[in-house]
């Protein structure tokens, strides 16, 4: 008889596996001045290799998606295992900045999207569906547990050992480590079996398929309130630091007093993946967006060295809301569109996260340029994130469900 893993276990090695691959994706800044003294390249190039991985995981998003429908999570994540632990092997051998560009860029960023959030999410949507969002939110706190602990020890690898050891030793521990792990637990689950042996959907039971979705006026609506959501995010986790520099901090203390929210972002995801369950993902979203806007107003109302009770109002609260937002967003993606077509749906869902990252960068360094502050621009942050929230109800309106319902008799 096949051996089967509980759910939780599921959950458990999820945790792990995306908090490791997640948290060196996210350390790339302890590396980034190792290859600067290494190199010699300017700023702006050496941050260009980082800037490739996120486009390529934007790309390769959707293209996840649709494999993922077709082959599972077993076999896209080994293959991004083998990619991300092979990308990192060969960085230990380069001699020059554009191989990085190859090897990181391009190699190890086809790793980073294979053992990433759409991945996991599609692995836990066929594992769970009662506690889906608890679920969620459990593996994505992995994230920030990742980023806390890898990054001390990437510095402690780089001191000690050097760059080039430290990518070996990574690509080690995935090698020897997570592999195994996804080989032998990273099964079906038992939703995603009774949809994998239903031959033909019954009028009460849609199958979303990618196209149909992408015609869906839900799908449309959380699309739109997640670009709201990155975008309003994005304006301040780019800009907090600058911003309390300018107010008369020091570099070290914002980066330092900032860093706290990885761990209070790892809470969030936790919490609000247990709020969505127990009440509703709407009403957890709405609650999760006041707390981010309290956290902005505080960052608005820093005016000088002072108001340090300030910085950590805006910790805590912004940091709560950071991150959770994708768990319920992830949730509410898996109750409508589960189904055959789910990964897919989810790979084009997640390009919406590099459109309202991309212009959220943007919008507020140029704001800034124009106002010479960023008042304006957290002011807009606040006013896109509640723009989100609207999205999110109005997706729930059943004259909206209805409309798409009637997308089967026309297809």
């Amino acid at each position: 008889m096949r051996f089967s893993p509980t759910p939780w276990l599921v959950a458990s090695l999820a945790f792990l596996i995306l908090g490791f691959t997640r948290g060196l994706h996210s350390s790339f800044g302890v590396f980034y001045l190792a290859l600067l003294d290494t190199f010699g390249s300017s700023r702006g190039a050496t941050a260009g290799v980082f800037s490739v991985v996120l486009t390529v995981d934007a790309i390769l998003s959707p293209v996840v998606g649709h494999l993922l429908d077709r082959f599972g999570t077993k076999k896209i994540a080994s293959l991004g295992c083998l990619a991300f632990a092979a990308g990192l092997l060969l960085c230990s051998t380069a001699t020059s900045l554009w191989q990085f560009y190859l090897f990181f860029g391009l190699i190890s960023a086809v790793g980073i999207t294979f053992t990433g959030m759409v991945p996991h999410v599609f692995l836990i949507s066929e594992w769970f569906a009662s506690n889906r969002a608890s679920a969620i939110g459990f593996v994505y706190a992995g994230t920030g547990v990742g980023l806390l602990l890898l990054a001390p020890l990437s510095e402690w690898l780089l001191s000690n050992w050097g760059w080039a050891r430290a990518f070996q030793t990574f690509g080690a521990v995935i090698l020897i480590l997570l592999l195994p792990l996804v080989v032998i637990f990273y099964q079906h689950g038992p939703f995603g079996e009774k949809l994998r042996v239903k031959k033909e959907p019954s009028a009460d039971d849609i199958q979303w398929t990618a196209k149909l979705a992408l015609r869906s006026l839900q799908f449309w609506l959380l699309f739109f309130a997640r670009v709201c959501a990155a975008s309003g995010t994005t304006v301040i986790v780019t800009h907090q630091v600058a911003h309390v520099v300018d107010v008369g901090y020091s570099k070290l203390l914002a980066a330092s007093v900032f860093g706290l929210a990885g761990i209070t972002s790892s809470f969030g995801r936790v919490i609000f993946g247990f709020i969505a369950d127990l009440l509703s993902k709407q009403a957890a979203y709405t609650l999760n967006i006041l707390m981010t806007m309290v956290g902005v107003g505080a960052l608005m109302m820093l005016h000088d060295p002072s108001q340090t009770w300030l910085l950590y109002v805006y910790v805590i609260f912004f940091g709560i809301g950071f991150g959770s937002r994708a768990v319920i967003f992830s949730a509410l993606t898996a109750d409508i569109f589960s189904g055959k077509g789910f990964g897919s749906i989810l790979g084009y869902s997640t390009v919406a996260v590099g459109v309202g990252g991309a212009l959220g960068s943007w919008l507020g360094g140029a704001l800034h340029d124009w106002t010479g502050s960023y008042i304006i621009a957290f002011a807009l942050s606040s006013l896109v994130l509640a723009g989100s929230d609207i999205c999110i109800w109005v997706a729930a309106v059943p004259a909206v469900a209805n409309y798409d319902k009637r997308l089967w008799e026309r297809r």
